[in-house]
């Protein structure tokens, strides 16, 4: 019997799922793009939320679909959910492609995960002025190689988020399988040095690199999504 086999598209902080509008127009497969709890609705709605509140609320709507087997796409902290829900859904996830993805070593947070001396002030920070930055600065870290009207977008839309998010930390039993890290040249988020930690933290042995911003999926979506379906097709020969 042929098995019905999806994508998870897992996004990063202080957005939702209409990132991934475009580049879901490219799939084929079945397509669940997760959304954490409480998008655009003020900024506090967040602020007692869990880590695992997160984790519940992905887990619940893969619970949902109807897909035997999946691939996971993660984007920056959305790479620490990735890593939990592969590790809860073991033998369900057939590969796992992180996009300038934060993926913390087993027992770390998304801030410890920093080098010095960001790990110890980024806590500090978020705590004392909150999870959503100034709009000059999501328009800089986030949004460079935007459209204007893209960029608009994202500010208007971004949703602070709970700290816990950010420094909870990560426990699994194991990495996932057949690992494709999506490294983003000109990402002014997420650094190259950080980039080439976290493929190490991910032990992945494929990478691919593209000249970028942080939001690879709405500057390139039609290119981000042939990767991933080349990923997946040569996935699926494995089987």
């Amino acid at each position: 019997m042929k098995e019905n086999i999806g994508i998870v598209l897992i996004h990063g902080a202080g957005l939702s799922n209409f990132i991934w509008s475009e580049t879901m127009k490219h799939f084929k497969e079945p397509i669940l793009p997760i959304s954490f709890p409480n998008r655009e609705v003020g900024d506090k709605a967040n602020a007692k939320l869990l880590f695992v509140d997160y984790l519940n609320a992905a887990i619940e709507q893969i619970d949902n679909w109807a897909v035997d087997r999946f691939i996971i796409v993660a984007h920056s902290i959305g790479g620490c959910i990735g890593l939990k829900i592969s590790d809860h859904y073991k033998e369900r996830v057939l590969s796992f492609i992180a996009i300038s993805a934060i993926l913390p070593k087993n027992g770390k947070s998304f801030t410890s995960s920093f080098p010095m001396p960001q790990k110890f002030i980024l806590p500090i920070i978020l705590k004392l002025f909150g999870t959503k930055p100034p709009q000059k600065v999501i328009k800089e870290e986030l949004c460079n190689g935007l459209e204007i009207s893209q960029s608009k977008e994202v500010i208007e839309r971004f949703s602070p988020e709970s700290i816990k998010l950010y420094t909870t930390k990560i426990h699994y039993d194991s990495l996932p399988k057949n690992t494709l890290f999506i490294k983003l040249s000109n990402d002014k988020s997420v650094s190259q040095n950080m980039q080439n930690k976290m493929i190490e933290n991910l032990n992945c042995k494929e990478v691919v690199e593209l000249n970028s911003g942080h939001l690879l999926m709405l500057s390139k979506p039609k290119q981000l999504a042939e990767i991933i379906n080349n990923y997946l097709n040569k996935t699926k020969i494995h089987l």
